[in-house]
């Protein structure tokens, strides 16, 4: 059996489980699936709306609407659970004021961290950018401006005429080269 046979047949193993388990679930514990459904409405709705991959707003709004809804669902545990023990706390208009209000603090928190990380990777940014800039006139002064890459060009210079040898010359050494060769043999 493959790798990719294995995965399939285990992912077909969990979904046969979770479509046997989540109906037993929520038949027994469906006064509180049903507070969770009302309490957590704004966050069902901010997941339907975010469009990114990992859904960061939806996450924040559920989380901070979970720990509102908290409380409603421990009490519901605590005392009458069922269905009329959800419709009583659901019909508190201070109940749901904190489930909602606590999903709006996540929609508060999402607008307004924005612009504060923006700044402050701005911020971290331009303290990097002068550090880099810092070390790197730090280098130039100990080694020169060939540790940047950057090369001025240098123009060639010509020799003095005294110091060349004319064409003529050059050809007379070279050829009178082989003759003192001969004569240190020779010795």
């Amino acid at each position: 059996m493959s790798d990719d046979q294995g995965a399939e047949s285990n992912t077909r193993g969990r979904a046969i489980i979770a479509w046997v388990v989540a109906p037993l679930v929520g038949i027994a514990f469906f006064p509180t699936i049903l507070l969770l459904v009302i309490g957590m409405a704004p966050s069902i709705v901010a997941f339907i709306v975010d469009k990114r991959p990992r859904k960061a707003t939806a996450r924040a709004i559920g989380y901070l609407n979970f720990a509102g809804c908290l409380p409603y669902a421990l009490k519901l545990w605590t005392g009458h659970n069922t269905i009329s023990g959800v419709l009583t706390l659901v019909g508190d208009p201070s109940a749901l004021m904190i489930m909602y209000s606590s999903a709006a603090v996540g929609w508060m928190l999402n607008f307004i961290m924005a612009p504060i990380m923006s700044a402050y990777l701005a911020v971290q940014h331009e303290a990097k950018s002068r550090s880099i800039n810092s070390r790197q006139e730090d280098l130039l002064k100990e080694w020169g401006s060939e540790v940047k890459g950057q090369f001025a060009p240098q123009e060639a210079q010509p020799q003095p005429a005294e110091s060349q040898p004319a064409e003529g010359a050059t050809a007379e050494a070279e050829a009178e080269e082989p003759e003192e060769n001969e004569e240190q043999e020779n010795t």
